[in-house]
């Protein structure tokens, strides 16, 4: 991008005579140029000649006019005082010529000051009504932002029913440890095994034994030599280039003091290249195979039954034995008596048991349309406050049936 400078020229007022940019008085009439004498651009700049004197330079590159307060005369910025009636620059300098604005520029203001009288408006409005709307809505607000943002903590249902029957079952699973018989290999025989006793031989196991070999024939190909072929390929072979036309435009702007900036964009005038290809013959060896009948030699094995001694011998192991159940329909729940897990028949000599206990409570709820609930109890302290004929309070959560415990109310201290 270049730049140059190029001169403006105005009109006079008063004879109409055409001055260079350069002149802040008429060269025909000799009257100071004023407000009402605005710099006009070349109708073509192209050939407009470039300012290159280093005083029009100066005048060019030093800023817009000003207008005197007092005779309304242009004055160039390198004035420090009006050249027509003497007032200084500072006391006395308005802009010689302000910017016009554009259509979209005024557009946009008027929409602005619109837009700011509405605000003045909402401000004035809610200054007055803001304080009683604020203090009465702000309560319900605070409820509303509670409401939404509480957890959902109820249950799925909820439902007070009364109990209609209770059961219980206790149940003592026995365990006997006591001698068994086992048997087996000499591998499966356990290290306290007792009356060990050997019961002759049995199959144990297979063994693969080799019996000779097996000639076994096959086709394996195989490379012998090599194959020239000739094939069409595509190579590189130079250019093909094209270039674009050079263009150019200049964009001139006032300088506000006779003078104007103007300002040269350019674009293309490069060249561009492509490869071009073209098809070519070469050669290429591909290697030749053949087929080759060969044999090898592949081992064959038989299956060796193998024998061991077979053993029979006695163990102490526990054993479950029995079961012992006690059950019932009332909140009186036992357990099995002594009496009850004593044995049928005494112990042998050695002999010992031990026991495991199982406890499983049930609670059927009714007290109205839908069907029975049962609720099973954890634990004999929890199916006790179930008495027939009381009522509780049962939730219903993801399928699963739980029982609302009643916290008695705090009793005030005197």
């Amino acid at each position: 991008m270049s730049e140059r400078h190029i001169e403006m020229f105005w009109r006079c007022s008063s004879c109409n005579h055409r001055n260079l940019g350069r002149y802040m008085v008429c060269q025909g009439c000799k009257n100071a140029k004023d407000g009402s004498e605005q710099y006009e651009m070349p109708e073509d700049t192209a050939p407009a000649v470039t300012v290159t004197d280093e005083a029009l330079l100066r005048m060019a590159t030093a800023g817009p006019n000003w207008r005197c307060a007092y005779c309304e005369s242009d004055q160039r910025a390198l004035d420090g005082g009006c050249k027509h009636c003497g007032a200084s620059a500072v006391e006395g300098s308005i802009p010689a010529e302000p910017t016009r604005p554009t259509p979209d520029e005024k557009k946009g203001a008027k929409s602005n000051r619109r837009l700011g009288c509405y605000i003045l408006f909402i401000i004035a409005f809610f200054g007055c009504c803001c304080p009683m709307w604020m203090s009465s809505g702000k309560k319900g607000t605070a409820s509303a932002t509670a409401a939404t943002t509480a957890p959902k903590t109820e249950p799925e249902k909820t439902r007070t029913l009364q109990v209609k029957e209770v059961s219980w079952e206790h149940t003592v699973s026995v365990e006997r440890y006591r001698l068994v018989d086992d048997e087996g290999f000499e591998e499966d025989r356990p290290e306290g095994a007792l009356l060990v006793k050997a019961q002759g031989k049995r199959h144990h196991h297979d063994d693969q034994v080799l019996a000779g070999y097996t000639t076994v024939h096959y086709t394996e190909r195989v490379q012998r030599g090599f194959t020239t072929e000739t094939y069409r390929a595509k190579e590189a072979c130079g250019e093909d280039c094209t270039t674009t036309p050079k263009k150019c435009s200049e964009q001139c702007t006032s300088n506000r003091n006779g003078f104007a900036t103007c300002k040269t964009t350019c674009t293309g005038g490069g060249r561009s290249c492509t490869t071009r290809y073209c098809s070519v013959t070469k050669k290429r060896k591909e290697p030749r195979y053949v087929d080759e009948q060969r044999s090898r030699q592949e081992p064959r094995y038989r299956s060796v039954p193998r024998q061991a001694t077979w053993y029979t011998w006695k163990e102490w192991r526990w054993m479950h034995d029995r079961d012992v159940k006690a059950n019932g329909t009332t909140r009186e729940a036992r357990w099995p008596t002594d009496a009850e897990l004593r044995p049928a028949k005494a112990l042998r000599k050695g002999e010992k048991e031990r026991n495991a206990r199982d406890a499983r409570y049930s609670v059927v709820f009714h007290g109205d349309d839908q069907p029975a609930i049962t609720y099973p109890p954890e634990t004999l302290e929890e199916f006790q406050r179930f008495a027939p004929g009381s009522t509780h309070t049962l939730q219903q959560e993801q399928g699963k049936v739980s029982v609302v415990t009643q916290t008695p109310p705090a009793q005030a201290t005197p």
